[in-house]
């Protein structure tokens, strides 16, 4: 996850800071429409009014495009933490039945590659936490591949053996899916575009509002305040790993609880290097 989104300000302060700018906006409508209005058929045909309500009417289906890409994004999300918890609980126990001592390493290979996978949904996790947790994750797949081929030398071409194959192999391939549903995004030109037309809104309403000799700074702040709250809201979802608005972990968190405790000397050394971690 880049940097720069960890970097920007927490969503109360988001809204404040785009309050403020559409507030400056609209007092800058204002001031245009005192300096370039044409002051002498001001407010007579409604013609200004119109303008507005075409700009907000744009606003409103815009606001609704990207709400809609920033909760497709969440819900791939959850989905693939579902599905990641699923996948790894199956080859866990396709790796018991193997029955040797390369499956029950595998075991504890995957016990703790579940506890790599959960992400932190309770406090802000820093990009080099998550590209240190990443790495070591993609390090222990490798392992996982390891034990796998050695778990199944014994069985040969049995159909056991192609299970537990297959079982691993959806595990590795999730992690792609997962990760990448993780650091997807909201392209940034949509919102830096949607943002702006906020903006430009607001400045037209100030426009309007100068022309009509009003100034209704109260309705004006009720409507700025709403308009920064769901944009905050499309940017606080659009953060994953830093916002308010996090995806359940609950379906790894079981998982992980529902291990039976490692065996083997293999098992223990991967346990206690997690730990450690």
């Amino acid at each position: 996850m880049p940097a720069a989104w960890y970097d920007l300000p927490p969503p109360l302060g988001m809204a404040m800071l785009l309050v403020a700018g559409f507030a400056l906006a609209a007092e800058l409508g204002r001031l245009a429409w005192l300096r370039l209005g044409n002051h002498g058929t001001a407010g007579e045909t409604g013609d200004e009014t119109q303008l507005l309500s075409a700009a907000l009417l744009l606003l409103a289906l815009l606001l609704g495009f990207t709400f809609s890409m920033a909760l497709e994004r969440y819900d791939d999300r959850r989905d693939q933490v579902v599905m990641e918890a699923n996948d790894i609980g199956t080859a866990w126990l396709r790796a018991g039945l193997a029955r040797n001592e390369a499956g029950t390493a595998l075991q504890a290979s995957l016990a703790a590659y579940a506890r790599t996978r959960v992400r932190r949904a309770d406090a802000i996790e820093h990009p080099d936490t998550y590209a240190d947790a990443k790495a070591r994750a993609g390090a222990l797949r490798t392992v996982i591949w390891q034990q796998t081929e050695a778990a199944v030398a014994p069985l040969g071409s049995s159909a056991q053996g192609a299970a537990l194959v297959a079982a691993v192999n959806a595990v590795l391939d999730r992690a792609t899916s997962r990760d990448t549903a993780i650091e997807a995004r909201v392209p940034e030109r949509v919102l830096t575009l949607l943002i702006t037309y906020a903006a430009v809104c607001a400045f037209l309403l100030g426009y309007v509002l100068g022309a009509h000799g009003a100034r209704h700074r109260l309705a004006s702040l009720l409507l700025f305040t709403l308009l920064a709250m769901t944009v905050g809201l499309i940017l606080d979802i659009d953060r994953p790993l830093v916002g308010g608005v996090r995806v359940s972990q609950q379906a790894l968190i079981d998982l992980v609880a529902g291990f039976d405790p490692p065996s083997g000397a293999a098992a223990d050394g991967i346990a206690r290097k997690e730990s450690a971690k």
